[in-house]
C-alpha cells in the first residue's frame, strides 16, 4: 500500500498515459500505477546502482516485467520518446531544479513534483519560466507535503502571494490546504514568540487573511 503522500501523486497521474518516475524507490508507484490499471507502461528511473537493484527487485517480485520498465538515468537523460507525464517526489529542491534544467520540459505533457523543502523556491522557478501551475494538492503524511502538477504551457508571471501559498490552492481553499495553513501558522506564532521578528508576524497576518476572510 502506498503512503498517503504517493497515493495522492497516483491520483494526480492522467490514464492510459505512459509515466517516468525519476527516483523511483523501489518502484512503489509504478507498480501501483500498472496494477491499479492507471497506467499500461511506467518507467521506473534510478541514478544509483543500489536503488536501481532494489527497483529490479521490486519489478520481477510483482511480476510487471515488460510494464514497469526499469531504467538507469540520470535525471531523464534517457527518457523513451513515448513518455507522456514525469513524477519527480521526494526530493530537495534543488535536485528537482537541476533535472529540470537538464531536460527539455517542453517535451513532456506535464510534470508531477513534490519537493521536500523549499516550495516556495520551486514555484518561483516555475514562475520565472512562465510555466503554468494547472494543480496542487497538499497532502499530510507525518508532515504536510505540497504536489504540483505543471505544464511548459506559457503562463504570466505569478504573484508574491501565489508564489508563497500556490495558486490553486489559494482559489481552491481545500481543507488540507486551510489544515496546512493553520498548523503552519501556529508555529511561527511559537518562533516569533522567541525570535521576535517582524517577518514573521507579517507572515502570520497573511496566514490569517487567507484563513479567516
Amino acid at each position: 500500500m502506498l503512503s498517503p503522500r504517493l497515493l495522492q501523486i497516483a491520483m494526480m497521474v492522467e490514464r492510459n498515459k505512459v509515466v517516468f518516475d525519476v527516483g523511483s524507490d523501489h518502484a512503489l508507484l509504478p507498480c501501483f500505477l500498472v496494477e491499479n490499471g492507471i497506467c499500461q507502461k511506467v518507467y521506473a528511473g534510478e541514478i544509483a546502482e543500489g536503488p536501481f537493484s532494489k527497483v529490479k527487485e521490486a519489478i520481477q517480485k510483482n511480476e510487471l516485467e515488460g510494464s514497469v520498465i526499469p531504467v538507469f538515468s540520470d535525471g531523464l537523460a534517457k527518457a523513451a520518446d513515448d513518455v507522456d507525464i514525469v513524477v519527480i517526489a521526494g526530493m530537495g529542491y534543488h535536485t528537482i531544479r537541476h533535472i529540470l534544467e537538464q531536460c527539455d520540459v517542453s517535451r513532456y505533457q506535464y510534470f508531477l513534483v513534490q519537493a521536500n523543502n523549499n516550495i516556495e523556491l520551486l514555484r518561483r522557478y516555475l514562475s520565472e519560466h512562465y510555466y503554468t501551475i494547472e494543480d496542487e494538492k497538499v497532502v499530510y503524511d507525518g508532515f504536510y507535503y505540497q504536489i504540483i502538477r505543471f505544464s511548459a504551457d506559457l503562463h504570466d508571471p505569478y504573484t508574491e502571494k501565489e508564489i508563497r501559498y500556490g495558486p490553486v490552492l489559494l482559489k481552491r481553499r481545500d481543507e488540507a490546504f486551510l489544515a496546512y495553513l493553520e498548523d503552519l501558522r501556529n508555529k511561527l506564532i511559537a518562533i516569533n514568540q522567541q525570535a521576535h521578528k517582524e517577518e514573521y508576524a507579517l507572515t502570520v497576518k497573511e496566514i490569517e487573511e487567507i484563513l479567516y476572510n
